[in-house]
């Protein structure tokens, strides 16, 4: 059969593969076939997959690293189905996170303070540390000192103290001056899971002023002139100021109440004379940031009434009492301490009948118990903590000790004839 160009109509020659005359192929042109479908949907569910397994990857290793929970005041943890509050607090209310602290102090002295941590169930606000402890590795307690103060708080390593705070799950006792700013005390728990919690609480320190009141400067001979300083200084000065009063070598008749701001009176220690009080000193200021202390003051009772009375919490170092019903009595809400001090010739020398969950000091050293018809009673006494009664003597009293609340003493080092 004759074979003629599709393009042009020539006749083309047998083994002809192009046109001679228009010089176009003459091959028939050949469709081409659609992709297979299978192949591409194919090669996007392997797509698919892998996007998948690699997210499960990211997130099971997710699942799997450790967190670290960093809080203020408090940071809430959850395991498995329990919820728990991790959180600083006062004993008073252990749900309540104390993410701020403010103290006051002087530059030249250290102060304490203890940074309580709690640990409580969420749901119900109960003690849950004895759970929650087997999951902890380690702890301690971190300082982020403030760049602005002229010196640095420290951190005790923390501990349990059954002694005066037994609900805690741990203490750390802080130290600092009064120029050190507002550092931050941060708890640090390090769990078994490799979780890490950080509770952060910040101290905001006041440096306090001092004010030195002179008998030698101010007119204190009389009670009268004496009540009309202490008003004096409760008008101008700030109840967290320290207000230093000395006193002059005379005898104070009359009972003497001090209410409002704190004081630290010094009895006359130059040789001229001592001071003395006659009838009660009556020590309840309700709206003192500081202790009230006494020093070097003797206090000279006719067999009745109370030497020096507190309410509210005070010390009495280097004081004499004579001839009271009760020399020394603190009840209330109050801490008191007497050291270094004598106390003869009383029914009672020192009444402790106190309530509440704050102490500030153990130590009773270095007294002298004398003829007295009860040389100590403990009826009531604030917490646990064990009273010292290092290097003090006990001699000629009808009853040393009467510890009727059963509370815990140390009497070691204590000397009884």
């Amino acid at each position: 059969m004759e074979r003629i160009c599709p393009h042009c109509g020539a006749p083309l020659p047998e083994e002809a593969s192009f046109c001679p005359r228009c010089a176009r192929d003459i091959h028939p042109r050949r469709t081409a076939k659609p992709p297979a479908p299978l192949r591409k949907k194919r090669l996007l569910g392997l797509l698919v997959l892998a996007a998948l397994i690699a997210g499960g990857v990211y997130w099971a290793l997710q699942a799997r690293a450790p967190q670290v929970y960093d809080g203020v005041g408090e940071v809430i943890y959850t395991d498995g189905d329990t919820a728990y509050q991790v959180l600083v607090a006062w004993p008073n209310d252990r749900c309540a996170p104390a993410p701020d602290i403010y103290q006051n102090g002087r530059a030249e002295e250290t102060t304490r303070w203890p940074s309580r941590l709690y640990v409580n169930y969420k749901d119900t606000g109960a003690d849950a540390w004895d759970e929650f402890s087997a999951r902890v590795e380690s702890f301690r307690v971190e300082v982020e000192q403030d760049a602005r103060g002229a010196s640095e708080l420290t951190a005790e390593a923390p501990t349990v103290r059954d002694d005066y705070s037994p609900d805690a799950a741990m203490v750390s006792t802080l130290d600092f001056t009064g120029d050190c700013g507002e550092p931050q005390v941060v708890w640090v728990l390090e769990l078994t899971n490799g979780d890490v919690i950080r509770v952060r609480q910040t101290m905001h320190v006041t440096l306090i002023n001092t004010y030195v009141y002179d008998y030698h400067d101010y007119p204190m001979e009389t009670l009268e002139q004496l009540r009309t300083l202490l008003d004096r200084i409760e008008a101008e000065t700030d109840r967290l100021d320290e207000g230093l009063v000395y006193l002059p070598p005379v005898t104070y008749t009359g009972k003497l109440e001090l209410t409002g701001r704190s004081y630290e009176f010094h009895g006359c220690t130059d040789g001229t004379g001592r001071t003395v009080f006659t009838d009660t000193v009556h020590v309840a200021t309700e709206q003192a940031y500081w202790l009230n202390f006494f020093y070097d003051i003797d206090f000279v009772g006719d067999g009745s009434g109370v030497g020096l009375s507190f309410s509210v919490s005070g010390r009495a170092t280097d004081c004499t009492f004579t001839g009271w019903k009760t020399a020394v009595l603190g009840y209330g809400y109050a801490w008191v301490n007497v050291i270094g001090c004598h106390l003869a010739d009383n029914q009672a020398g020192f009444h402790f009948n106190s309530t509440g969950q704050s102490a500030n000091h153990s130590l009773y050293n270095d007294n002298r118990f004398e003829n007295n018809g009860t040389a100590v009673l403990l009826e009531s006494v604030p917490t646990d903590m064990t009273l010292d009664f290092m290097g003090s003597v006990f001699t000629g009293n009808g009853i040393d000790i009467d510890n009727r609340c059963d509370h815990s003493l140390d009497l070691s080092q204590a000397v009884f004839s």
